[in-house]
C-alpha cells in the first residue's frame, strides 16, 4: 500500500512539474470551470469534471468519492492524472478545436462520451441522467 501511495505522489509530482506553465498560461485554459457528462451510450451515471487554472480539478459523482485529478491540455487531446481510491489512472480525452466538446472513447465498448460546459446541456440536446 505504501509504494502504491508513493507511487501516486511521484506521479502527480513529476505529472504537475513537467505541466508547470507560467501563470499567464495556466489563467488563459480554455478548460478552467465546470463541464457535465452530456451524452455517454454506455449510461454511465452523470458527473461533472471541475477544472482550475493551477492544473488540477476533481471528478464528481452522485454518492461516490470526489477524485482529484492534475491535467495537462496539448492541442486537441487531454490528459487527466487521476487518484481513484490510491490508484493511478490516465484518461485521455479529446478536446474540440473550439473548446465547447471533451470527448471520452470507451476502452471496453468503442463507444464515444462527451462533456459540455455547466449551463450549455439544453442547447446541446444532453441525454445523460
Amino acid at each position: 500500500m505504501k509504494v502504491v501511495s508513493s507511487l501516486v505522489v511521484i506521479a502527480f509530482a513529476a505529472f504537475s512539474s513537467s505541466g508547470v506553465a507560467s501563470a499567464a498560461e495556466a489563467t488563459a485554459s480554455p478548460l478552467v470551470g465546470t463541464w457535465v457528462l452530456c451524452q455517454d451510450p454506455d449510461g454511465s451515471p452523470k458527473d461533472t469534471l471541475e477544472f482550475f487554472a493551477e492544473g488540477y480539478g476533481f471528478s464528481r459523482r452522485p454518492n461516490a468519492t470526489m477524485s482529484p485529478f492534475l491535467f495537462k491540455e496539448a492541442k486537441d487531446q487531454l490528459l487527466l492524472a487521476v487518484n481513484a481510491h490510491g490508484n493511478l489512472l490516465n484518461i485521455y480525452m479529446g478536446v474540440s478545436p473550439d473548446h465547447s466538446r471533451l470527448t471520452l472513447k470507451s476502452e471496453r465498448t468503442g463507444n464515444e462520451a462527451f462533456y459540455v460546459r455547466v449551463g450549455q446541456e439544453k442547447q446541446n440536446g444532453c441525454t445523460a441522467k
